[in-house]
């Protein structure tokens, strides 16, 4: 199974490595999907993780106590094309490209497959056309 965790980390443990302590004791297979620092140290990482779901648990507990914070990103997002107005504002700040203005007709289309609801496009959204669904 794969799961999506949003992890929080500031100055204490931004030199930390996630991934590698996921590898190399869990033998799990991460992925970064997203990655942002600030200034002052702290950020986030949008991180999909491949495993056997209580070997991904345990491996969760690990970096845990390493002192990130750690969400896992369960629900989805909802586009409602009938309330949307397709100006784009969401498609601009979609990190994997799961939202989409559609070529033939200028909609904005949601692949809900890639996406990560990492809610980026949620607060865009003059109109509310973008919802969390959990």
């Amino acid at each position: 199974m794969d799961h999506k965790f949003r992890i929080d980390f500031n100055e204490s443990n931004v030199l930390e490595s996630v991934t590698y302590t996921l590898v190399s004791e869990f033998n799990l297979i991460p992925n970064v999907l997203r990655a942002d620092i600030d200034g002052d140290g702290s950020g986030i990482m949008l991180l999909n993780v491949i495993g056997e779901d209580d070997v991904v648990a345990k491996g969760m507990e690990r970096i845990q106590k390493m002192g990130f914070i750690v969400k896992e990103l369960s629900g989805h997002i909802y586009h409602d094309e009938d309330r949307c107005w397709n100006c784009g504002g969401c498609v601009s700040l979609c990190p994997t490209k799961s939202l989409y203005h559609d070529k033939e007709s200028m909609k904005v289309k949601l692949n809900i497959k890639t996406c990560i609801a990492c809610n980026a496009c949620i607060n865009s959204c003059a109109v509310k056309a973008i919802q969390l669904e959990l």
